[in-house]
């Protein structure tokens, strides 16, 4: 998609505007929007008045040449024309929104016309549409619109991070299929601006299942959030960093490998002892402490392990695999992932000398492939920021490993000598309590 989206004006000046080029050529194509926000204006709610009767007319005229701000006008009327109707009713309804303060629909009218207004540079119109969004919105807040409208006028500014979070709350506070088919459309193309592939297939699959009419431009946004996964390849020797790559987390390094479906937080002071993928599937294994023995000081290890079931293979079986030296006990873990967990505790006499046996602690359970992969790991992301001295930039959003395919066996372990079980033990809980798993 050739998607440039206008900007935040500072003061009287635009910064720059941002083109993500996913595939110029297909330009017109996408020319004519799949949205139709308009049309969830009551036009009987509006105050009868002809001028405003007669803009709600000409934004539905105009909707399909306004709803995105074009860098390469190819549209059977002029820009300036657009421009100059869109101008008009926008002064037409500001006007009535002086007599009539108290009209929602007005106000929510006057937000969407000066957005279409905004995309086609008309002066002062990013103002008219914020503070009439924002009006509707304090009048009544259990109106959806007042927030979906400013939401995906935030996602065509140079902010889209903000109006894709606004976005994730109107949809976790109400049902799917309750949301109007152009809710998600313009949240399908937030999802895309905002690097969230796999929110954007989900919105995609919703449409579908709403019945929306066909759109060239919903399938061309389908097919690109397709290719931003990446299909995992058994055959393929990654790299740790192809695998997990890591941020931080309330200044606790967390680590996410969506090839394995999970994401895991650790504590500063924890040493990565290895990270990556293998035969076996995803691992990872970590020190903790170290905490102070009967003689030195000894570090607990964490090791987790992600993989698919051999043939025919158990999660019974799997966990067997890891407890066949010692002895080893149920247990009920503090912390179990998915509905069901094995957890054991296990005690190997003497492994540890003077420190003590070898105490051990596992933790087995099983996730199946989630209908869209990848999508609790996913948040919104903010556009690069620009020195604004060089024309149009490209920004290319970095592409996602996909999750195994199937059923996931997991292992968390924790490998420990009874002198330091306590603090090991917590280091354990912790673990599990930070554990996000798909």
């Amino acid at each position: 998609m050739l998607y440039t989206g206008p900007r935040i004006p500072d003061c009287e000046d635009r910064v720059r505007k941002w083109i993500f080029l996913f595939a110029a050529s297909l330009f017109l194509l996408l020319s004519t929007p799949a949205v139709a926000e308009i049309a969830s204006i009551h036009a009987s709610a509006l105050p009868q008045e002809s001028a405003v009767l007669a803009a709600l007319d000409d934004a539905q005229q105009m909707e399909p040449y306004s709803h995105s701000w074009s860098s390469n006008w190819r549209y059977p009327i002029t820009k300036d024309e657009v421009a100059t109707r869109l101008g008009k009713d926008l002064a037409f309804l500001l006007l009535a929104q002086k007599n009539h303060p108290e009209n929602t629909e007005l106000n929510l009218l006057t937000g969407l016309v000066a957005h279409f207004a905004y995309n086609v540079d008309v002066p002062n119109s990013y103002d008219a549409a914020m503070n009439s969004l924002a009006q509707a919105s304090k009048q009544h807040p259990e109106d959806l619109r007042g927030t979906w409208f400013h939401a995906s006028m935030l996602c065509q500014t140079s902010q889209p991070k903000g109006g894709a979070e606004e976005f994730l709350s109107l949809e976790s506070s109400h049902p799917w299929n309750q949301l109007p088919i152009a809710f998600w459309d313009d949240y399908l193309e937030c999802a895309t601006v905002t690097n969230m592939p796999a929110h954007a297939l989900r919105a995609s699959s919703y449409l579908t299942q709403l019945h929306a009419p066909l759109s060239a431009m919903r399938d061309f946004l389908t097919n690109l959030a397709h290719k931003r996964f990446v299909e995992f390849d058994p055959k393929t020797k990654y790299e740790a960093k192809q695998i997990w790559w890591g941020s931080n987390a309330d200044h606790d390094p967390a680590f996410t490998g969506t090839s394995c479906g999970i994401s895991l937080r650790a504590h500063p002071d924890w040493s990565i002892e290895n990270i990556g993928l293998s035969g076996e599937g995803c691992f990872a294994i970590f020190s903790t402490g170290p905490y102070p023995a009967v003689e030195g000081r000894l570090a607990p290890e964490i090791l987790l392990i992600a993989r698919q079931p051999k043939e025919n293979e158990t999660l019974q079986q799997f966990a067997a695999k890891f407890t066949s030296k010692g002895k080893f006990e149920p247990i009920t873990t503090p912390k179990c992932p998915s509905q069901i967990c094995i957890s054991m505790r296990g005690i190997q006499q003497g492994m540890y000398g003077k420190n003590g046996d070898g105490h051990g602690e596992i933790v087995v359970f099983e996730r199946n492939q989630p209908d869209f992969p990848g999508l609790i790991f996913e948040a919104p992301t903010q556009i690069p920021k620009s020195d604004g001295k060089t024309g149009k930039e490209f920004y290319r959003p970095s592409q996602t490993q996909q999750r195994m395919p199937g059923k996931l066996y997991y292992l968390v372990l924790l490998d420990t000598a009874s002198s330091i079980e306590e603090p090991a033990t917590k280091d354990f809980d912790f673990f599990l309590q930070n554990l996000t798993v798909e």
